[in-house]
C-alpha cells in the first residue's frame, strides 16, 4: 500500500476483556503489513497480553499513579512523542482521555482515526421497549476499521472467525481440566455462587483437574476457601501475571465463565469456553473472540438484554435472566462439549 504510515500508536485503555480483544486483530493487522511497526499504549498491567508479538512493542501507562488526570494525559503525550515519531495515532477506545491525546497529535499534525462504538444500535438492542434485536458488528471488527482508516484501505474486512477452536474428540488427554471463572466486574453479569458451586460439585471427581479464576483480593479469598474444599481443585501461585495466567488457561480443555475478561483470555489461548449470559448479550459484539455460539448459556428473555456493559440495574427486580438459569442446564453444556474426552477415559 503505497505512502502508508510506518509506525502506529494504537490506544486502548481499560477493560482487560477489551482490550484483550485487541490481541489477534493487531496480529492479524500486522500479518497483512509486513511495512507497519505497531505500539500498543495501554494499562501497565496488561503488558503480557502482547508479549511475543513482532514488530509490536508495548508502552504501559499508570491510570491511578502518575497518568491520573489531566496532567497525566499530558504526561502520555508526552511521553508516548518520546517513545517514537509516529505517523499515526489509532484510537480504539475512544473515551475523553482518549479524544485529548488524539487531539495533541493532531496538533502535531499526526494522522488519527477513532472508533465508531456504534452507541445508537446498541441502545436499540438494549432499550426496556421496541428493541432491535439483532447481531451488531463486532468489537473486533470495529477496532479493524480503525486500522484501516489510518491505512487508508476502503472496505477492507477483518477475516471471520480470526481463530476457530476444534471440537473435543476422543483424543483429549486426561485428566480433563477445566477452568472456572464465576466473577465479573459488574455484579449483575455474576451467576449466583451458591449456583455455581452446584457446577463445580458436579465436576469435583476423576477425571478432572479444576482451576479457579480470579483477579480482587475478595475473589482470590473465595478460591482458597474453593481450593480447600473441593477435592480435586488445583491451587496456582497468586499474582503469576497475566503471560503466565494465559499459559495456565491455555492447558485447559475447557473454561466456565461469564461474560468477563476470562473468555477473553482463554480465546487468546486458544481455549473452548462455555459462557453464561444474564443482562448482557453476545449480539453487542463482545463475544469471545472465535468462540462457538453454541456454547453460550442464556435465557430467552423479552427484557435481555438490558444492558451492554451490564452496570445497570435490573428492570425486573428478580434478576431472572440469571436466577432462572439452573445448574444443570450449565453442567449438561459442559458434559456434551466434554463428550468426545468422557469416552476417552472409558477405554
Amino acid at each position: 500500500m503505497s505512502g502508508a504510515p510506518q509506525k502506529i500508536l494504537v490506544m486502548r485503555f481499560s477493560a482487560l476483556g477489551d482490550v484483550a480483544m485487541t490481541v489477534p486483530v493487531l496480529k492479524t493487522f500486522l500479518a497483512d503489513h509486513p511495512e507497519i511497526e505497531i505500539t500498543m499504549l495501554s494499562n501497565q498491567q496488561f503488558e503480557g497480553l502482547f508479549q511475543g508479538i513482532d514488530r509490536l512493542k508495548f508502552l504501559g501507562v499508570d491510570m491511578k499513579g502518575s497518568h491520573k488526570g489531566l496532567a497525566g494525559i499530558w504526561r502520555i503525550y508526552k511521553m508516548a512523542k518520546a517513545f517514537a515519531e509516529f505517523t499515526a495515532v489509532a484510537d480504539l477506545h475512544g473515551v475523553l482521555r482518549t479524544h485529548v491525546l488524539r487531539f495533541l497529535f493532531q496538533l502535531n499534525k499526526k494522522k488519527t482515526a477513532v472508533i465508531d462504538k456504534g452507541r445508537m444500535e446498541k441502545f436499540a438492542l438494549t432499550r426496556k421497549d421496541f428493541k432491535i434485536f439483532r447481531p451488531l458488528k463486532h468489537s473486533t471488527e470495529r477496532y479493524w476499521d480503525v486500522l484501516n482508516a489510518i491505512a487508508q484501505i476502503p472496505n477492507s474486512q477483518l477475516p471471520t472467525p480470526i481463530s476457530q477452536f476444534p471440537t473435543p474428540s476422543s483424543q483429549l488427554p486426561v485428566p480433563i481440566s477445566i477452568g472456572f471463572a464465576p466473577f465479573a466486574k459488574h455484579n449483575t453479569k455474576m451467576y449466583n455462587l451458591d449456583q455455581f458451586k452446584e457446577v463445580v460439585k458436579h465436576f469435583d471427581k476423576e477425571p478432572y483437574k479444576l482451576y479457579f479464576f480470579g483477579g480482587t483480593p475478595a475473589e482470590r479469598l473465595l478460591i482458597r476457601q474453593w481450593n480447600k474444599e473441593f477435592k480435586h481443585s488445583v491451587a496456582m501461585k497468586e499474582g503469576m501475571g497475566l503471560g503466565k495466567e494465559i499459559a495456565i488457561i491455555g492447558k485447559l480443555n475447557v473454561m466456565v465463565s461469564m461474560d468477563s475478561a476470562n473468555m477473553h483470555l482463554a480465546s487468546l489461548a486458544g481455549v473452548p469456553v462455555v459462557s453464561v449470559w444474564g443482562p448482557t448479550h453476545p449480539y453487542a459484539g463482545f463475544y469471545g473472540v472465535g468462540q462457538n455460539p453454541l456454547n453460550a448459556v442464556q435465557l430467552n428473555l423479552a427484557c435481555r438484554p438490558c444492558s451492554v456493559f451490564g452496570n445497570k440495574s435490573c428492570w425486573r427486580g428478580d434478576h431472572a435472566c440469571m436466577s432462572g438459569i439452573d445448574p444443570s442446564i450449565i453442567i449438561e453444556k459442559i458434559d456434551t462439549f466434554l463428550k468426545g474426552a468422557k469416552e476417552q477415559q472409558k477405554l
